[in-house]
C-alpha cells in the first residue's frame, strides 16, 4: 500500500473512531476478540444471523422475489460458507440487498447497484471501508474461525466529515459476518439492521488494480 493511500484509509477509520493504534493493543487473541469488542446488542444480532438470514430470504420469496434470491444463489444461503474465510486486501465491488422491508413497511427485495469499497491490512489487522455511496461504513474485521469472520463498524454518510465511534451510538454501529462464498466472491450479512429490513447482504468481488 502507498503512502498515500494508507494515509487516507487511517484517516477515514481515524474519523470513526476506529484507531490503528488502538486496536494493534487488542491484539492479542483474534479468534475471541470481537466478542470482547462488540456491544451486547450486536452480539445478540451476530448470533442469530443465521436465523435473520433465513427469516430475510423467506419474506422475499412469500413477497414474490424468489426468482431472484434463486440467480444469485448462494449468496442468501445460510450454509454457504467456504473454508479460508479471511478476505484479502485489495478493492472491491460490494452491492448490498435487503431483505424482507416488509416487516418495517418496505419492499421484500431491494437490490442496490454496485458501489467501491476496500479492504487494507495493517500489521496483523484488517479494515473494511465502503468507499462511495451516500451511506458509507468503516470498521475492523475479527478472524473468528476457518469459515467466518466478524466486521464491526459504524456508519456514516458521504456528506458528513467523521462519523461517531462504534459503541457511542446504537444506530450507527454495524455488525456482519463475513464469509466466503465462492473462489472469488465473499459475502458480509448484516442481521436484523435497524432500518428498512430484516436483514442485509453484501456481496464483494474483486477489482483488479
Amino acid at each position: 500500500m502507498t503512502g498515500i493511500r494508507r494515509n487516507v484509509i487511517v484517516a477515514m477509520l481515524a474519523s470513526a473512531g476506529l484507531s490503528p493504534t488502538a486496536a494493534a493493543k487488542d491484539n492479542a487473541h483474534p479468534e475471541s476478540q470481537w466478542r470482547e469488542m462488540a456491544t451486547q446488542a450486536d452480539e445478540k444480532r451476530l448470533d442469530d444471523w443465521q436465523g435473520a438470514l433465513r427469516k430475510g430470504r423467506t419474506g422475499a420469496a412469500e413477497g414474490g422475489e424468489e426468482s431472484k434470491l434463486d440467480a444469485r444463489k448462494p449468496l442468501f444461503e445460510e450454509e454457504a460458507a467456504l473454508p479460508d474465510s479471511k478476505i484479502p486486501a485489495g478493492l472491491y465491488s460490494c452491492s448490498v440487498t435487503k431483505l424482507d422491508g416488509d416487516a418495517s413497511g418496505g419492499l421484500p427485495y431491494i437490490a442496490y447497484p454496485a458501489f467501491r469499497c476496500r479492504v487494507t491490512v495493517d500489521g496483523d489487522r484488517r479494515h473494511f471501508t465502503k468507499l462511495t455511496g451516500s451511506q458509507r461504513t468503516a470498521g475492523w474485521l475479527y478472524e473468528a474461525g476457518s469459515r467466518h469472520s466478524i466486521y464491526l463498524g459504524t456508519s456514516f454518510y458521504g456528506y458528513e466529515d467523521k462519523a461517531v465511534s462504534y459503541g457511542k451510538t446504537e444506530k450507527r454501529d454495524q455488525a456482519a459476518v463475513v464469509q466466503r462464498i465462492g473462489s472469488k466472491r465473499w459475502r458480509m450479512v448484516f442481521p436484523y439492521p435497524y432500518y428498512e429490513s430484516v436483514v442485509n447482504v453484501m456481496e464483494l468481488t474483486p477489482i483488479p488494480e
